[in-house]
């Protein structure tokens, strides 16, 4: 069963890029590929270099055709033959080598619930036994390559909101269940309300009960918070282009925060936590003080997640010597296993 992770946060957080990094992370931990399914919008462009090396192989789920069932299947272990092919009828999964690939990326959550929530009416299926037609919407004709066509254009159900949340609950599952290292996905950031009734933020799903629920389907959980940063440059003055002004510019920098923390505009918490063990948060909040890291050009999500194997792997070597002095105690001989 692979280990797996969220990385949330607004548009322009560089969520991709820590796929990026994320890949070369699989890649010195395995010496193997990664996969990424991507459903979101904004394309894989900061990836581009690992693409083109093999370090990563893309998959942009065309969400017009039969998304469900191919998500369904991919989650299960199959991929594409052929990722460039559109045509259902042409579309050939086949099992995933799984020799040849070390991690599975998915961007992105918010992508797969806003895909289902958009597919179940524009198929005219209901989920909930609800009459969608009694929701409302409206048809529309219009000429088509010279022929009439009648579009129907209806709104979704209660039901729908409870289907796409179990169903990216199970897809989710499926993933994590993988014979791989990591499962990494990512998501959009979503003001909603928690079980008590305060007010939280978490990954953007369709429905509320997800959005403040959905930190228990994976490990890690990490917010991608972003500042900006103002200063201030010289520039030709508009009005005589032989004088210089100044000009402020303002840049972004990120934060990945792995502990709870606050927004700073409203106070409202973002929940966050990492799979390392108590005994050894101590040592993480040394290597990254305050409870985050923030990316450069050469690092990102990888140098944590090295960390906390590192800090995994000495306490798991600190239980052996206990075992071992527990079985000399006990006078019984310590059991090996192979690596």
């Amino acid at each position: 069963m692979a280990r797996s992770g969220v990385v949330y946060g607004p548009s322009g957080s560089r969520k991709t890029s820590q796929v990026k990094w994320f890949a070369h992370y699989i890649a010195r931990a395995t010496g193997k590929s990664t996969l990424l399914l991507t459903l979101d919008g904004g394309g894989y462009e900061p990836c581009q270099p690992e693409v083109d090396a093999g370090m990563i192989v893309p998959y942009r789920c065309e969400t017009a055709v039969l998304p469900l069932s191919i998500l369904r299947h991919i989650s299960k272990g199959y991929w594409p033959k052929d990722p460039n092919e559109t045509e259902p009828a042409r579309i050939n999964l086949v099992p995933i080598k799984w020799e040849e690939i070390g991690g599975v990326a998915i961007e992105g959550w918010t992508s797969i619930s806003q895909v289902v929530m958009r597919y179940l009416p524009d198929v005219g299926v209901s989920v909930g036994g609800e009459d969608r037609n009694k929701l409302g919407g409206f048809s529309q004709e219009m000429y088509v390559n010279g022929q009439l066509a009648k579009t129907e254009l209806r709104s979704n159900t209660r039901g729908d909101f409870g289907f796409s949340q179990n169903y990216l609950y199970g897809l989710v599952m499926n993933f994590n269940s993988l014979p791989c290292r990591y499962v990494l996905y990512t998501a959009l950031e979503a003001k909603t309300e928690d079980d008590d009734r305060s007010t939280t933020f978490g990954p953007a799903i369709s429905g509320k009960k997800a959005t403040s629920q959905c930190g228990a389907w994976v490990g890690d959980m990490l917010h991608a918070q972003d500042y900006p940063l103002v200063h201030k440059v010289s520039v030709p003055d508009p009005n005589d282009t032989s004088k210089m002004v100044d000009h402020d510019v303002v840049d972004m920098t990120v934060r990945m925060h792995f502990k709870k923390h606050l927004d700073p505009a409203t106070g409202i918490p973002f929940p966050c936590k990492t799979r390392v063990t108590p005994e050894k948060l101590g040592e993480l909040d040394k290597a990254f003080p305050g409870g985050y890291f923030e990316p450069t050009l050469s690092w990102g999500i990888d140098k944590y997640l090295e960390t906390v194997d590192a800090l995994s792997a000495g306490q798991a070597d600190s239980l052996k010597d206990w075992r071992a002095k527990v079985d000399a105690k006990l006078g019984r001989v310590a059991a090996t296993t192979s690596k």
